[in-house]
């Protein structure tokens, strides 16, 4: 490996104490900031479409995603700055699934929050997170339990939801299991004198 090869590795990757591995940074960078400009994006969208507790908690989750952001970019990814976007991204998950979104569209962009919920946590954490929401989901959809009345799904939708939210979540865990590895290799790489 040459010296730019060393180098780029550096700067592109941190590694994460918390999680034990090694994390791109700008991966996450990209990822978290087209996360926090499509809910500020779609809470614009709902606001003028009269969705106001969409708009609310869109605006939200954008507002403490560039938070998260700020935190990132002036102290580091690994001050623990990963929270100001799980929290938001599992609120929205939820809340989209139980409510349902905007003509029942909240399925499809929970299913598009997962990979990057999933690296976020690292594939060790991020499989028993994607466990935890199987079973939770699973309730949900056994037990029909939607706090909003006009939001229900077929149990064709809701079976075919939790199988390609289950191979993605799988599919994401062995991309940052790979991914991970191969940052780390390349890391120690760089390390040696």
């Amino acid at each position: 490996m040459d010296e730019t090869q060393e180098r780029r590795i550096d700067a592109n990757a941190y590694f994460d104490t918390q999680l034990g591995l090694w994390r791109s940074t700008g991966l996450m960078t990209w990822g978290l900031t087209l996360f926090a400009v499509f809910c500020l994006l779609m809470g614009l969208i709902d606001f003028f479409d009269d969705q106001l507790l969409l708009a609310g908690v869109l605006f939200t989750c954008s507002a403490v995603s560039f938070a998260g952001l700020a935190v990132a970019q002036s102290l580091g990814y690994h001050t623990g700055a990963k929270w100001y976007f799980i929290v938001p991204i599992l609120g929205l998950f939820f809340l989209l699934l139980l409510q349902g979104g905007v003509e029942q569209t909240g399925l499809f962009w929970c299913l598009a929050f997962t990979p990057g919920l999933l690296y976020l946590l690292g594939y060790v954490w991020g499989a028993v997170l994607l466990l935890m929401m199987t079973v939770v989901l699973a309730a949900i959809f056994v037990t029909d339990v939607y706090p909003w009345t006009n939001n229900s799904y077929s149990s064709v939708v809701e079976g075919r939801f939790l199988l390609a939210f289950v191979g993605l979540g799988l599919f994401s865990l062995g991309q940052d299991y790979l991914l991970s590895r191969q940052i780390a290799g390349g890391a120690e790489i760089a390390e040696r004198p």
